[in-house]
């Protein structure tokens, strides 16, 4: 049969114990547990919760109503996060005993329960004990209810101590987030890093210059988003990103990825320390990645110098404002606005604006202008 979950404590600190201690107490009576059996396995509880807390740096309990061959039991599990239980230490001749408890150890906790179970590794160790119920007691239903409504009752006696325990198990929950967060991030980045540097194997490879340029853009758009990754995994606060840490990464990406052409185009940023929201630091970076990748296959026909600049300015009203141009050729007079191109730089550039809800121009005078201006970010 499937165990019932009763309650949980989380275990760090000696008031839990005392926590833990009353919430046994209030199920063993619910339950029905005769004096003398109901002191045996508060004292085991207490007992399993003070090694969590003293041997595994910190642990949670869970109590359950569960079955044990027909017969209705409280099971309590204890789990905590230390580096396992030594082999020896399991020996039937020796044992754990904590060193504030009452003495009992492990090896007295097996005594009492009417079943025992220990799995112990580096990654911590998990206790779990039955305690059967008086003989009386067969309705599972009305165990289960009953000890829900003891439950209630004592929570309503102390709401103080359930709110933090509420509080707790949410503070818990987030961190587990961020924690998944954090490895989603540093696997994603790795896979990007591994994608980068295949394909500047390839290119370094490739014969057709065709070929070339192809995988010298798809670098720099891939090589924009491994860096971003990289950027979220330094950063303290997961949900920003500094703009400029952003953008250097993106110039130094294109850079590398057009070097060994017989130009010489360099590329200056122009932004302040500015944090954002990472998904706009992320899009605002692939802007310009792709609009650097412009200048360098459309800018500097017939020219062996030139410049990219590119410009930040946070605006009085809140607002963003992105310059991106170049000293190149231009656009001739009679040339289609390069913004309403259906290239697929351009259609990303497009798509990332219309996102932010930005507006987005274009200028030629001398070189091209690029100007995308993202009202007040709040």
């Amino acid at each position: 049969m499937k165990a019932n979950q009763l309650t949980s404590v989380n275990l760090e600190k000696g008031s839990d114990i005392a926590t833990l201690r009353q919430i046994a107490l209030t199920l063993t009576e619910a339950m029905g547990f005769a004096s003398f059996e109901r002191t045996r396995t508060v004292t085991a509880a207490v007992e399993l919760a003070r090694n969590a807390i003293e041997h595994g740096q910190k642990g949670r309990a869970r109590f359950s109503l569960t079955d044990l061959e027909g017969k209705p039991a409280l099971g309590l599990t204890v789990i905590d996060q230390g580096r396992g239980i030594e082999k020896e230490k399991l020996d039937p001749a020796r044992d754990i005993v904590s060193e504030t408890g009452m003495g009992l150890g492990l090896r007295g906790v097996q005594r009492i329960a009417a079943r025992f179970d220990v799995d112990t590794g580096q990654e911590g160790t998990r206790v779990h004990a039955d305690f059967l119920l008086p003989a009386s007691q067969t309705d599972m239903a009305r165990i289960k209810i009953n000890a829900q409504e003891a439950l209630e009752a004592y929570s309503a006696k102390d709401p103080t101590a359930a709110l933090t325990e509420q509080n707790r198990e949410l503070s818990e929950s987030i961190a587990d987030r961020d924690l998944l967060m954090q490895e989603l991030h540093h696997r994603t980045g790795n896979n990007l890093a591994l994608i980068v540097a295949l394909i500047r194997m390839s290119k370094s490879q490739a014969q057709a210059d065709e070929t070339k340029q192809v995988l010298r853009e798809l670098e720099t758009r891939v090589g924009s988003l491994s860096k971003a990754h990289e950027l979220m995994q330094r950063s303290t606060d997961s949900t920003d990103l500094d703009l400029a840490d952003m953008l250097s990464e993106v110039t130094k990406n294109a850079e590398r990825a057009f070097t060994g052409d017989t130009q010489s185009i360099g590329i200056k940023l122009v932004c302040p320390p500015l944090s954002l929201d990472n998904k706009l630091a992320v899009d605002i970076g692939l802007i310009v990645g792709e609009l650097i990748t412009n200048a360098y296959k459309h800018a500097f026909t017939g020219r062996a110098k030139g410049l990219i600049t590119i410009e930040v300015q946070r605006e009085e009203d809140g607002g963003l404002t992105l310059l991106v141009y170049d000293d190149g050729v231009g656009l001739p007079d009679d040339a289609p606005r390069p913004e309403r191109s259906d290239s697929l730089g351009w259609r990303m550039i497009r798509t990332l604006t219309f996102q932010h809800e930005a507006t987005l121009s274009t200028a030629s005078n001398g070189g091209l202008c690029v100007e995308i201006r993202f009202h007040a970010l709040g």
